[in-house]
This record gives C-alpha cells, sequence and structure tokens, in this order.
C-alpha cells in the first residue's frame, strides 16, 4: 500500500473519532449549529497548525488550484474581508493534499492570497461538512460550531460574506442582514443589485454609529453603481456625521443631480453648517 494511502487512512483514524465526539452527523448537509473538531493540520508550507482559531471566528475557504472560480474567489476574499482585520476574523485557506503542492503555491502568489493554506489529508475535512462544491466559504464561530456556508457567487460573493460576518461579529440583527440580501429591485442589472446591498449594509451601520465602516460599506456600494442616488445620499450623512461638512455637501449635490425627487438634504441635519 502506497506510503500516501497509509498516511490518509492514519488522518482518517484520528479524524472520525474526533468528529463522533462533537456530534457531526454524516448527512447530506451538515447543520449550522454543528461543532467542528479543532484538528491539527499541515499547512502548504509544511509546518503544524489548528484547523480553528484559539479567539474568535474562522473562515474556511475551500478551494482548486486549477479551477477559474476558485483564483476569482480567491483574489476576491483578501480585499472583501480586509475590513475585519483586527477584529477576531480569521481567514483559512483549505485545498485537498491530492493537489500539486507547485500548482496551489502558483495561484496562491498569482492572487495575492495572504493567508494560510492548510492541507485537507483525502479531503475528508471537505467531506465531513458534507460539501459538494468548490470554491465555497465555511464559517466557524468563536464556539467552534459552523455559523454559515456562502458558495462562491459572480455577482454579490462579497456583499453577502460580508452580511454574514457583520452579523457573526454583532454589527448587525439577524433580520437587518436578511434585508441587506434581499435586491430591491427584480429589474436592476447585478451591479445595481450589489450596490443596494452594499448600500443597505452602510445604513445598517450607519443607524449604529458606525461611521468608518458605513463609509466603507457605501463607497462600495458606490463603485458598483456610481449613480445609486440613496447612497449618494447616505454617503452624505456619513460625512456630515463625521464632520466633513463640505464632502458632505458635495454628497448631497451629487445626490439631487441624480435624482431631482429627492427630498433636499442638507448637511446641517447632522450638524454640519450649509456652507463650509
Amino acid at each position: 500500500m502506497p506510503l500516501q494511502t497509509i498516511k490518509h487512512l492514519i488522518w482518517l483514524l484520528v479524524l472520525l473519532p474526533a468528529l463522533a465526539g462533537v456530534g457531526l452527523a454524516a448527512s447530506a448537509h451538515t447543520d449550522i449549529g454543528t461543532p467542528v473538531a479543532n484538528l491539527e493540520m499541515t499547512t502548504l508550507q509544511g509546518s503544524k497548525q489548528p484547523l480553528l482559531a484559539e479567539k474568535g471566528s474562522t473562515v474556511l475557504f475551500f478551494f482548486r488550484p486549477h479551477q477559474e472560480r476558485s483564483r476569482a474567489a480567491m483574489q476576491e476574499l483578501g480585499p472583501c474581508l480586509s475590513e475585519f482585520a483586527g477584529r477576531s476574523m480569521h481567514l483559512v485557506g483549505v485545498v485537498s493534499d491530492s493537489e500539486a503542492l507547485s500548482d496551489v503555491s502558483t495561484l496562491v502568489h498569482e492572487t495575492g492570497f495572504s493567508a494560510t493554506v492548510l492541507l485537507d489529508p483525502g479531503d475528508a475535512l471537505y467531506g465531513s461538512l458534507a460539501l459538494a462544491m468548490h470554491p465555497v466559504v465555511a464559517v466557524i464561530g468563536p464556539d467552534h460550531k459552523l455559523t454559515a456556508f456562502e458558495p462562491y457567487r459572480t455577482i454579490d460573493f462579497c456583499a453577502v460574506l460580508r452580511s454574514r460576518m457583520h452579523l457573526l461579529l454583532g454589527d448587525i440583527s439577524e433580520s437587518q442582514m436578511q434585508r441587506t440580501l434581499s435586491p430591491e429591485r427584480a429589474s436592476e442589472s447585478g451591479q445595481t443589485q450589489v450596490a443596494r446591498r452594499y448600500r443597505a449594509m452602510a445604513a445598517m451601520l450607519f443607524n449604529s454609529k458606525s461611521y468608518d465602516k458605513a463609509l466603507a460599506s457605501v463607497r462600495q456600494s458606490l463603485e458598483h453603481d456610481p449613480k445609486l442616488a440613496s447612497a449618494q445620499t447616505l454617503l452624505g450623512q456619513i460625512l456630515a456625521a463625521q464632520g466633513h461638512c463640505a464632502e458632505a455637501l458635495a454628497a448631497f449635490k451629487q445626490a439631487l443631480a441624480l435624482d431631482a425627487s429627492l427630498s433636499p438634504a442638507s448637511p446641517s441635519a447632522s450638524g454640519c453648517p450649509a456652507t463650509d
């Protein structure tokens, strides 16, 4: 029997009792709330590391090196989750150990993926979570329980994933998250739908006085649809709340230029004078 096969069998013998001990059922779909065993795994560089973070949440990104969707998701994940840096959120890549390590290393280098990549012996971890696609994200909470699955999508992957992370970190409620995931108009373009999701997230953060996060989210909205008047209005409100009165006034004027039917917005409502 080949040495690699023997290693896989040994790892499975270790994995299966651990999964049984935490009640991970071998069902068609792993249930949200199911505990996940924090096993020691091998990194792409050959060192050993626990699967899950000691503190905070872990975002497991399962990918394949020769898949364009995996490449696209890998390029998007870093910038997408950058706002959570320092907030007890840890991104980890997971790839089958059957893949050529040189191919995995090349993809990591070309995409600028800076997170640790762990090798999954015989796809045992992937199988234990009952996953059936690549790429996909599995979010594990601080209690080492499965919190969410998020398969890659070409249109609003980042917006949806960020909403889930804001929920997990307590920035928004479940009902607020659901509102950010529902496009307002089915007839709109994909970019406008994504813009509205970012705008909805920014509004939630603004209402909770998380102004810096709200500003980052509304700017993401305007990147997807610069002509979304409601996002321009919200941008003005956020800037005014931060005391950037001249910029706020410019944003309000831009909003009115985009949609003259809007009620005239004024920075003075947030403590700014009409002129700076």
